[in-house]
């Protein structure tokens, strides 16, 4: 049994595995058939490597017929992770921690994003009346979110933990100094921006630059890029999976890697080959936007898909100060994350 971390496995996971013999072994080769693997992801950009992969065929080479299935927020693509409905997904490593403390086995086993990806947007009309642009120091930038009216997908989100906490490092108190509204996923945050509903809201991009393209937000902190500084050097997001999953199927994510691998190394080969195999799956920004908003997010992107101790600890130490889990997580390889399919 492939076991990527340390420690008894919890009793119902053995459970919950019986449950899933099916999907698992639908991720089991045979001989000369391709093996089907589903992938939930949120259609945000620091997925690209996956639809080029996609794209560009490497996962058929690699012998994997991969379905892509987008989900309107992290939480719900862990939670189908969870139910055994996809094999593999892009989460964060507070959904991890949640799960492992439910008794869940998941862990990462490929990085996506070294740096918070998240960009804050706020309707051009409230930036004008403040006054304020990305020009300004960031101290001025948050103090501009007071009284606002604040859009996120869901409660626990991240759009959720990152908004409070730019809320109290400006030194308000997010329950009572701004607004904060639950709207959904990114067409629904951009409506919502459209009709004035909402004055600002944060998502990786390519939601942020869609707003501004359009006319109707204006970015003003991209974290990506190195505004927030204690957001460098921080595992974000990676691709996450199931004991259950990964029991059988070892050889099965060593392919999808490798195929991540291929794909991360044309995009910064071959950029402009690269957006135009990207620019059907972001098909709702223009693709000279797309390649903008894509090489200002490369240097954030993991380009080799390792996860690093001290990456790891930096973003449980974030969540554990922010009092967002109630106790200190380990960041040792073997718990939330392996690198033993990159080797």
């Amino acid at each position: 049994m492939v076991r990527p971390w340390r420690g008894k496995a919890a009793a119902g996971v053995l459970a919950a595995a019986v449950g899933a013999a099916v999907l698992c072994g639908a991720g089991r080769a045979q001989a000369g058939a391709a093996v089907r693997l589903r992938e939930a992801h949120t259609g945000t950009l620091f997925v690209a490597p996956v639809f080029l992969a996609q794209a560009l065929g490497y996962f058929a080479d690699e012998g994997l017929q991969v379905e892509l299935v987008e989900m309107e927020s992290g939480q719900l693509a862990t939670t189908a992770l969870v139910a055994g409905e996809v094999h593999v997904t892009d989460a964060d490593p507070f959904q991890l921690v949640q799960l492992q403390r439910q008794g869940q086995r998941v862990f990462f086993f490929y990085n996506l994003a070294n740096r918070v990806t998240l960009d804050f947007v706020m309707r051009t009309a409230v930036a004008d009346r403040l006054g304020v642009s990305r020009q300004d120091p960031l101290e001025r930038r948050l103090a501009a979110l007071r009284g606002l009216r604040l859009g996120i997908t869901r409660p626990g989100a991240a759009t959720d933990q990152y908004t409070r906490y730019y809320v109290r490092r400006a030194g308000m108190d997010p329950d009572r100094d701004v607004q904060i509204v639950t709207v959904g996923g990114g067409a629904a945050l951009l409506a919502a921006m459209r009709t004035g509903q909402i004055d600002g809201f944060m998502l990786s991009p390519p939601t942020p630059g869609i707003a501004e393209a359009e006319g109707i937000g204006r970015i003003l902190i991209k974290s990506s890029e190195g505004d927030v500084p204690e957001f460098a050097n921080f595992l974000y997001t990676a691709m996450a999976t199931t004991e259950r999953f990964a029991r059988g199927n070892e050889e099965v994510l060593r392919r999808y890697v490798r195929a991540l691998n291929r794909a991360n190394a044309f995009l910064r080969s071959n950029f402009d080959q690269a957006v135009a195999r990207l620019a059907p799956y972001y098909s709702s920004q223009a693709t000279a936007q797309l390649a903008q908003t894509l090489r200002q997010l490369l240097p954030a992107l993991s380009a080799d898909g390792v996860i690093t101790e001290e990456s790891m600890r930096n973003h449980l130490t974030f969540l554990y100060s922010e009092r967002i889990i109630p106790a200190p997580f380990t960041a040792e390889e073997g718990v939330l994350w392996t690198s033993r399919y990159l080797r």
